[in-house]
């Protein structure tokens, strides 16, 4: 009897041995099972995409760095990073040392553009594709290198400020004559800001009397031009600056004097300018360019050109404002 105890244990045994080897066999199997994964690991090229962009001190190209690794990472690419710094020698130093490292594609937002000539030389020789964001300027020689380029326009940008301007003026009863101080560097794409913006307003149905141009693209002097202003005329409705700093030197001329009533437009949506816009006095709007937005469209043309598509450069990327009590704008809201 014990005998036979014996031997149905040893075949209980064997039996179980046999189904743990017929479980262990099949969990192998379960990964096979996971096959899309594994054929697009086979297939799917890795991308390499160099990014190299000036200025990270400013808030407009942390947001367009942000928004760049945000869209590649979507797009499971890999970003190398060289920061362009402040002069050109840099930022021909970071280009290259991005070429070298084997890129697929390489993207950049700076400057010294010009510079950079014989960088995008030899990526033309090594069939890397040339991104550029932010400037629909470019000078022929860059342009010419360049397989996707785009930006948004300085009278485009400044027009929808001026309508969104007139739609909140006409929301508190303001009156239909303005007097309006530029305050601004005096170059031609500042100038096309402030020539949009005028434009606006006048579809608006505003007749604007520009007064003055001063400052410059430094808080400190636009500051100074600015009190100036205030001592001058009793009767100033508006400073636009054209550029954050500018329009923050006019505010804090405003805020010194006691002169309040005098509304501050700026632009480029600098965390400042946002705040004090939040704070509900008399900085009234910012118009923004979309870095985030430059960056997404840009990644969608890299994308299109390493799939073996093509992309037409000079894309326009709207602006939008941000406006007291209703915050982001876009072009199209402001359009219709």
């Amino acid at each position: 009897m014990k005998k036979l105890v014996s031997i149905l244990l040893v075949l209980a045994m064997a039996f179980s041995l046999v189904a743990c080897g017929g479980n262990s066999a099949a969990k192998p199997a379960a990964p096979v099972t996971e096959t899309p994964k594994a054929e697009a690991g086979a297939e799917t090229k890795h991308v390499k995409i160099g990014l190299s962009i000036a200025g990270l001190t400013m808030p407009y190209y942390v947001r367009m760095y942000e928004g760049f690794l945000a869209a590649a990472e979507k797009e499971g690419y890999e970003v190398v990073f060289a920061d362009g710094g402040a002069d050109a020698e840099s930022t021909v130093k970071a280009v290259e040392d991005l070429i070298s490292s084997g890129i697929d594609a390489l993207a950049v937002s700076t400057n010294f553009s010009e510079a950079l000539a014989d960088a995008f030389a030899t990526c033309k020789e090594k069939n890397i594709p040339i991104f550029y964001i932010g400037n629909l300027q470019l000078v022929p020689e860059v342009q010419k290198s360049m397989t996707f380029w785009e930006g948004t326009k300085s009278d485009s940008a400044g027009y929808l400020g001026g309508l969104w301007m007139g739609d909140y003026l006409d929301s508190i009863g303001y009156k239909k004559e303005l007097n309006i101080v530029q305050v601004s560097l005096i170059h031609d794409t500042l100038q096309q800001r402030y020539e949009g913006f005028e434009k606006g307003l006048t579809e608006k149905g505003y007749t604007v009397n520009l007064v003055n141009t001063v400052g410059d693209l430094t808080r400190e002097n636009s500051l100074a031009g600015c009190e100036d202003m205030l001592t001058a005329h009793d009767d100033l409705d508006i400073f636009y600056g054209t550029a954050g700093t500018s329009a923050l030197g006019a505010y804090d001329a405003t805020q010194n004097a006691g002169r309040t009533e005098v509304m501050i437009v700026g632009f480029d949506g600098e965390d400042e300018e946002l705040k004090h816009i939040d704070e509900g006095g008399n900085y009234i709007a910012t118009i923004c360019q979309d870095p985030v937005g430059e960056s997404e469209v840009t990644v969608e043309a890299i994308k299109t050109v390493l799939n073996g598509g093509t992309v037409e450069g000079g894309h326009e990327t709207p602006a939008k404002v941000y406006g007291a009590k209703v915050g982001y704008v876009t072009a199209d809201e402001l359009l219709k």
